[in-house]
């Protein structure tokens, strides 16, 4: 099967190499932004609104937890026992720091592996439902493949960077378009904070995407970031009933990147205060529309003291 897969997925990174050269990858794109390659469509139709180099291989760093959280949905329902083996504690972060031997319940790592970003989370799942590490990331391909994203290899459930792990763009906004209609994947997304038991501890963690703490459009999003794959991103963005998704690859600007490439779709949008300040731990969210104009309040008028016949006025006369 794997080996059938292959030679399809050959065959269709041929017809993409063709269409790349028949179709400019440019669309309205802005030289103020550092990412390489990023897209951004509309959910339903999938038309570009804007987008640079979006089908070049690029190495998705955490964004890959989308695909491993799909995967993980659609063969758990949450409820299962996962136990750690002794790899977790080799890890690298960001983690839970997970203890071999234990056992979690499926939907906390989970949850962990798309709030927290967990790499070790992540690993976890993948031997739970897929026996390995290799053979999860064997489920993930053809997942990929099922969507459409022919132009992805996943070699991991963290995505941490590995030689010939890599997706494109516009295979990150399938896979996201794919995500966002499982409702509980919408769910788990959309959480600002995972509240993480384990024994008598407990610990809340902060979602890393910022735009969910300072720009109520936002709707879902990963974020991901190694010192080879630099900046990554996907997310999602509703307005007048439509849902937008953005993605990019290889930022050295993430926010200011997703900011100008949004220009397109919103007037309003996060200042870089205000994303600065999503990076703390308690937050509020920030609105994005327009404030109501006030009027000035009128000053109330006086009432001048009535003078006596004197010229005197009554206050003064009782002084």
């Amino acid at each position: 099967m794997c080996n059938k897969l292959r030679v399809i997925k050959k065959e269709m990174n041929v017809i993409i190499a063709f269409v790349i050269l028949l179709f400019p990858l440019f669309v309205t794109a802005d030289d103020t932004i550092t990412a390489p390659s990023y897209i951004l469509v509309e959910k339903d139709s999938f038309n570009v609104i804007s987008g640079r180099d979006y089908h070049k291989r690029l190495a998705p760093a955490s964004t890959t937890k989308v695909m491993t959280t799909i995967v993980a949905l659609e063969r758990l329902n949450g409820n299962e026992i996962v136990r750690a083996d002794g790899n977790v504690v080799s890890i690298p972060p960001s983690k839970l720091s997970l203890s071999p031997g234990t056992e979690y319940k499926a939907i906390d790592l989970i949850r962990g592996t798309m709030v927290k970003s967990a790499n070790d989370a992540a690993y976890a799942l993948a031997v739970h439902v897929g026996g390995s590490e290799t053979a999860f990331a064997d489920m993930m391909n053809k997942k990929a493949f099922d969507i459409g994203a022919y132009n992805t290899n996943f070699r991991n459930a963290s995505g941490l960077y590995v030689n010939n792990q890599y997706t494109t763009a516009y295979d990150l906004a399938l896979i996201m378009r794919y995500a966002l209609s499982i409702d509980r994947f919408r769910e788990i997304a959309a959480e600002r904070y995972f509240l993480f038991r384990e024994g008598a501890k407990s610990i809340r963690y902060k979602n890393h995407n910022r735009f969910l703490f300072c720009f109520e459009p936002a709707i879902a999003g990963k974020t991901g970031f190694t010192k080879l794959s630099r900046h990554c991103y996907v997310g999602a963005f509703e307005k007048d009933k439509k849902v937008y998704i953005l993605a990019l690859l290889g930022s050295n600007n993430l926010w200011g990147d997703a900011v100008n490439i949004l220009k397109s779709l919103y007037e309003q949008l996060p200042s870089d205060r205000e994303i600065r300040l999503a990076k703390s731990y308690n937050v509020k969210l920030t609105s994005y529309k327009h404030k109501k104009e006030t009027k000035p309040v009128a000053k109330k008028k006086t009432k001048k003291a009535k003078k006596s016949k004197t010229g005197k006025s009554k206050a003064s006369i009782a002084r």
